[in-house]
């Protein structure tokens, strides 16, 4: 499937040969509820062979790379790096296999690999969340230089053409270009040649990739995060060094990333007025980012610079408002979003809202009536935040307007299909 044009899966017949597509096809649709899952605790040999006593069980569904870690007891399990040469990949993705294998390196060299993409340009920028699935491209240079510092050369594999580019000229490292990857046209195939190459490197550097995952499978070596190298408030000054002196280098998306990054890991240990200057620096580079103007009235919140805050907020939601009436705002949808890993995007940020809402800050009060109704289903407590904002500013037509939003979903005579949806809407799903 593809996904915007960052994500991409081909189908199976690109990848795997036609001997193990037959062996191993459970048809065009697999019912789940005929497959036991292994997650993430503890199974034994008793366990499954339990399991597969059962006359009803057709296997077991994984999700996982590192599920053998869960494994206990038992004899020794084959390593991951076997089971996975044992997969009947298809002439073409063995071909890249072999062609990687036979490039030679300069020295004893270190994988960086840069994932970019929609965390960083896409839909996923506006969830602070993701962030640590990516490495910031302006923190390259120091990891580069690291890693030399060890005899390590840096072999950096990325999406960004343009921004590998630059780096390379920069530290004189490797890229997968320089060992031939660019003889592969087909991107599916040219993704096989470089995780190859990562799999035959010391140590794989990267974020949280499934990309940099399965190299490291393929190698049985270390993956680890960059940060290792320095700690997250090292690495968050370099990054700040690093646009302070070159931001003017980096695509606008990607230096809004590195601040994003910075203030991420420096955030709790850094006032105001420092947050509010990394933070203006980002959204100057992204504004679409509501992100950076929300993080600002927070910041400034949690110091109870009240006012300062509610200047912030009443600025954003102002322009908002009047740009487009729809409710919610985009702002206050980045505000309540649902986090990936369960939580809310900014849920840390939450109190800081009712602090200053309870501390009569109108725009605050609205905030606040938001993520009571949408986050915590709280339809009274809501509704007294939002007259709390009409109650300072009678007149105000964002906050007459946000009072009409926030109504209860279903009566006591709703139907089913009412009450189904009022249960979706509490699991953070909105149709």
């Amino acid at each position: 499937m593809h996904d915007d044009k960052f994500h991409s899966v081909e189908k199976v017949d690109q990848i795997f040969s036609t001997d193990f597509i037959e062996k191993h096809w459970l048809g065009e649709r697999v019912e789940p509820s005929g497959f036991d899952v292994l997650e993430e605790v503890a199974f034994t040999r008793a366990s499954l062979d339990a399991a597969a006593g059962r006359r009803s069980l057709r296997g077991w569904i994984c999700n996982e790379f590192r599920i053998p870690d869960f494994f206990h007891g038992g004899p020794e399990l084959v390593r991951r790096s076997e089971t996975l040469r044992g997969f009947g990949f298809s002439q073409a993705v063995n071909r890249a296999l072999d062609a990687a294998d036979r490039c030679p390196f300069p020295g004893p060299t270190a994988a960086l690999h840069l994932r970019s993409g929609d965390i960083v340009r896409g839909k996923y920028r506006f969830m602070p969340d993701f962030s640590d699935k990516v490495v910031a491209s302006t923190l390259v240079k120091s990891i580069v230089s690291e890693l030399a510092s060890k005899g390590l050369t840096t072999l950096l594999i990325g999406q960004d053409r343009a921004t590998l580019e630059y780096l390379r000229s920069q530290t004189g490292a490797l890229q997968s270009d320089d060992l031939g990857s660019a003889e592969f046209e087909d991107e599916t195939l040219r993704a096989f040649f470089e995780m190859r190459l990562m799999a035959r490197c010391r140590t794989i550097y990267a974020g949280n990739s499934v990309y940099a995952s399965v190299a490291s499978t393929m190698g049985d070596i270390a993956l680890v995060h960059p940060k290792t190298l320095f700690g997250g408030s090292r690495a968050a000054e370099m990054i700040l060094a690093e646009l302070s002196r070159h931001q003017g280098d980096y695509h606008p998306l990607e230096a809004a990333f590195g601040y994003q990054t910075a203030f991420l890991d420096l955030e709790g240990q850094i006032g105001s007025a420092r947050a509010k200057d990394i933070l203006e620096k980002a959204h100057a580079l992204d504004p679409e980012n509501d992100v950076y103007p929300l993080k600002i009235a927070a910041a400034y919140f949690r110091e109870r610079d009240y006012r300062s805050g509610e200047a912030v907020l009443k600025a954003l939601m102002t322009t908002q408002f009047e740009a487009s009436s729809a409710m919610p705002l985009r702002a206050i949808g980045v505000l309540v979003r649902r986090s990936w890993r369960g939580g809310h995007v900014m849920s840390k940020d939450f109190e800081s809202f009712f602090a200053a809402a309870a501390d009569g800050h109108p725009y605050a009060a609205a905030c606040s009536a938001h993520i009571l109704h949408v986050v915590f289903g709280k339809l009274k407590p809501a509704r007294r935040m939002i007259a709390m904002s009409l109650e300072a500013e009678p007149n105000n037509a964002l906050f007459k307007r946000i009072k009409r939003h926030i109504r209860p979903l279903t009566t006591p005579q709703s139907g089913l299909l009412a009450k189904a949806r009022l249960r979706l809407w509490k699991a953070g799903i909105r149709i």
